[in-house]
């Protein structure tokens, strides 16, 4: 064998023996999955808008009038600029503090009309809320906000005077926040603002406790955490080695996207804010009178997801038992009624779209048509007139938005702001035929969870 037979056959020798080798050794050392560390410690500052539904108790103490709620004739939207300071304790744990102020472009109460009621607007609200969160995925959570809040009022008093007063109150709320980027956050919350203190004017005579129900859609940025604040209890993977034995490996994410397309199914808790406008031909619209009312309900839907845009259909229910009086009732002093209403369903089946911020966080918008049911009281009305009253289904539609975010690879949680409303009304006869049209409308604000299959 020549010599460069003999240093070939010694290379194929050499390759193989040194194959056998490595064979013994890993070809590969799979790195441990590296954390995924969203740091939610640091602050924040954001703003949003928000769909209001504003009420207030009114009584007049030795008047004989019965207590009654009325609320705003104006729809438009709120706008809220907040700020605050969040602390991951734990992988699972955020706790902060947040200071918001809504602005209301004219959120007028009426009871007889413009220029009449005392109390006219509320203006403002201030609030300096503690929150805490639970973290469902790392850039998601679910949280509860608690705290004093500041409700300022204006309108008339005496013979035309006017005053600005500003009333202490509580407010607290729920909502669900993602991390759609390192330093943007989305959130979905539903509030409730109480006033403590009650608006007394006219010497006593006329007594006032306003009370505000919120859907807010707001966006923050949120500055990085101070140096040396990270997450507790969450230490990144060291890098694999890498050398003649070694290769590095890619692995895929700890948790896969989630599937949106598809069917699901679930339940939801609501508060409602309820109004109906009641006009008597003889003396004009009075209200809207109020009713807030907790609630709750089911919805079930199919989606389908196109690339980052989610599209469906769902069918929905919510269920209450909302109340309404008026001050002076019918009937006369000896037998007078106050009750003259009730909403106790909202049925609707909405088309939705939405928007993937995050493949786990959808932001998406939703309308359709919708049944509201109403139901006169027969006691209050046959006591002016004959009439024969009964639960009333009113169609109209319902329109609203939310955001829904996967916590597991089947469940999802959602938070959303939903107006129901009807061009449709209830005539019933009075001293005159006809005499009376109600007219109900519907602002909810839902937390809910769905199931997905």
């Amino acid at each position: 064998m020549n010599r460069i037979g003999r240093v070939m056959w010694l290379a194929v020798v050499a390759g193989f023996a040194s194959s056998a080798f490595a064979a013994d050794l890993p070809l590969t050392r799979p790195a441990p999955p590296v954390a995924t560390i969203v740091n939610w410690t640091g602050f924040y500052l954001g703003g949003g808008i928000a769909g209001a539904f504003n009420s207030a108790d009114y009584t007049r103490p030795g008047s004989g009038l019965a207590d009654t709620t009325i609320g705003s004739i104006d729809g438009r939207p709120a706008f809220d600029a907040y700020a605050g300071f969040d602390y991951q304790v734990a992988p699972w744990a955020v706790i902060g503090i947040e200071g918001n102020r809504t602005w209301f472009d004219t959120a007028i109460y009426r009871e007889l009309g413009p220029n009449l009621d005392f109390l006219q607007e509320t203006r403002h609200i201030t609030a300096v809320t503690g929150r805490a969160g639970l973290v469902l995925r790392p850039d998601t959570m679910v949280y509860g906000k608690f705290g004093p809040a500041w409700i300022e009022t204006e309108g008339f008093e005496g013979f035309g005077n006017t005053f600005q007063q500003t009333l202490s109150a509580v407010q607290g709320g729920l909502g669900i926040e993602s991390l759609i980027a390192p330093n943007l956050m989305l959130r979905g919350e539903v509030s409730y603002t109480y006033a403590t203190k009650q608006l007394s004017l006219n010497q006593g005579f006329d007594v006032y406790r306003p009370s505000v129900l919120m859907f807010d859609l707001g966006v923050a940025y949120k500055f990085d955490a101070p140096a040396g604040w990270g997450v507790p209890g969450t230490v990144a993977a060291a890098p694999a080695p890498s050398g003649m034995f070694y290769k590095t490996k890619a692995y895929p994410a700890a948790t896969p996207s989630p599937r949106w397309t598809g069917f699901e199914v679930g339940g939801f808790v609501s508060a409602n804010g309820n109004q109906v406008a009641l006009s008597d031909t003889l003396i004009g619209e009075t209200g809207p009178y109020t009713s807030f009312k907790v609630g709750g309900g089911w919805f079930a839907g199919a989606n389908y997801q196109l690339k980052r845009v989610v599209v469906g259909v769902e069918a929905s229910g919510n269920y209450e038992d909302a109340t309404f009086q008026t001050a002076t009732g019918s009937g006369g002093l000896a037998a007078n009624f106050f009750n003259f209403a009730k909403i106790d369903q909202a049925l609707a089946i909405t088309a939705r779209i939405g928007f993937l911020i995050t493949p786990d966080t959808l932001l998406y918008a939703k309308g359709g048509p919708s049944q509201l049911r109403l139901t006169p009281n027969s006691l209050y009305f046959n006591s002016v007139a004959p009439n024969i009253t009964f639960p009333t289904t009113l169609a109209g539609y319902q329109a609203g938005g939310g955001v829904e975010t996967f916590v597991t690879d089947r469940i999802s949680l959602r938070a959303e702001g939903l107006y129901t409303y009807t061009p449709d009304t209830i005539i019933l006869n009075g001293l005159v035929p006809s005499e009376f049209k109600l007219k109900p409308y519907l602002l909810s604000g839902t937390v809910g969870a769905a199931l997905h299959f």
